[in-house]
């Protein structure tokens, strides 16, 4: 499907359900890449828009289960400062939300509800995009205070 068509449907949909801009909802989601037609755009809309809300879940649960987290997080994990574990667990709970209320429209279809989901993902997104931010610069610089570092001989 060429762009120029995508936000056509789009337009139609979003002045039919009030659902945010084509360009703001882009923006943080990627939606530009459908590249199919389809008579239920608003539900391909919804999936990509959830795909990055499982994403960024499987990203947080690697932080606050770090049982088979990337070793990439294991210095930021180890010194995670408590208030980043709030941030966190404030982040999880509106995504897991998010996350639960989709599972409903892979049920039954309803333009409706995908709507308002769409909507409700949109302003969860932007309630938190700037938390997700602050704890991913804490991350490129962990607070190694606290962190016992010992050198040793493996041999």
């Amino acid at each position: 499907m060429e762009l120029t068509d995508l936000k056509k449907q789009y337009f139609v949909l979003e002045k039919r359900h009030k659902i945010p801009s084509f360009n703001a909802v882009n923006e943080d989601f990627e939606i530009d890449k459908i590249d199919k037609e389809s008579d239920c755009l608003i539900r391909i809309v919804r999936k990509i828009m959830m795909e990055k809300i499982v994403n960024t879940l499987q990203f947080l649960d690697s932080l606050t289960n770090p049982v088979n987290a990337p070793r990439i997080y294991h210095s930021y994990i180890k010194s995670m400062s408590v208030e980043d574990r709030k941030i966190i667990e404030g982040i999880y709970d509106v995504l897991a939300k998010v996350s639960l209320d989709s599972l409903a429209l892979e049920v039954e279809y309803n333009e409706k509800r995908e709507a308002e989901l769409i909507k409700e993902v949109f302003k969860a997104w932007q309630d938190i995009k700037l938390k997700l931010g602050e704890i991913i610069k804490h991350m490129s610089k962990p607070n190694s205070e606290g962190v016992k570092k010992e050198k040793s001989y493996y041999g």
